[in-house]
């Protein structure tokens, strides 16, 4: 069990590297193409599809770091009238609930990627699987962190 929040943890320094770095080069790439046309009058054709694509990778992939850190919303005035074992209780099933909806996210997924790799981008052109990747890959990881906190619940 140590060797799995070992990895988690692993998991989650990788995950805040890479959405840093897309950040960066997100704002590159757009300070870059604002440059370009409006400086030089000419434009980056791809730069828009380019900047969607990373921008669903940093949001799916930051919402896991959220989920790890315990930085999602929750009311926590409420929490704070709650006995411990009432609360072990929400967390369980909170725990539970988390897993079952990614794991339907992530079945989805598996049935539409097939279809994505038929369909190609329009100024990329590469399979539409490449940015559609962000959500079975983020999935993943939450059902990896839903675990992690279903275990430490019960550890508690």
């Amino acid at each position: 069990m140590r060797l799995f929040f070992k990895f988690c943890d692993m998991t989650d320094k990788f995950i805040t590297f890479l959405v840093v770095s897309l950040l960066f080069l997100l704002s590159i790439l757009l300070f870059t193409a604002v440059i370009y046309r409006y400086i030089l009058n000419d434009s980056i054709y791809w730069s828009g599809e380019v900047a969607r694509y990373m921008l669903a990778y940093i949001v799916f992939l930051g919402s896991t770091i959220a989920h790890k850190s315990k930085h999602h919303i929750r009311i926590d005035i409420i929490f704070a009238y709650i006995s411990k074992r009432c609360l072990k209780c929400i967390d369980i099933f909170i725990s539970i609930f988390f897993l079952m909806f990614w794991s339907i996210v992530l079945w989805g997924s598996y049935k539409l990627f097939p279809l994505f790799m038929m369909q190609t981008t329009a100024t990329l052109d590469i399979p539409y699987a490449y940015a559609f990747a962000a959500l079975p890959l983020s999935a993943i990881i939450w059902i990896m962190y839903s675990i992690e906190d279903f275990l430490k619940v019960i550890k508690r």
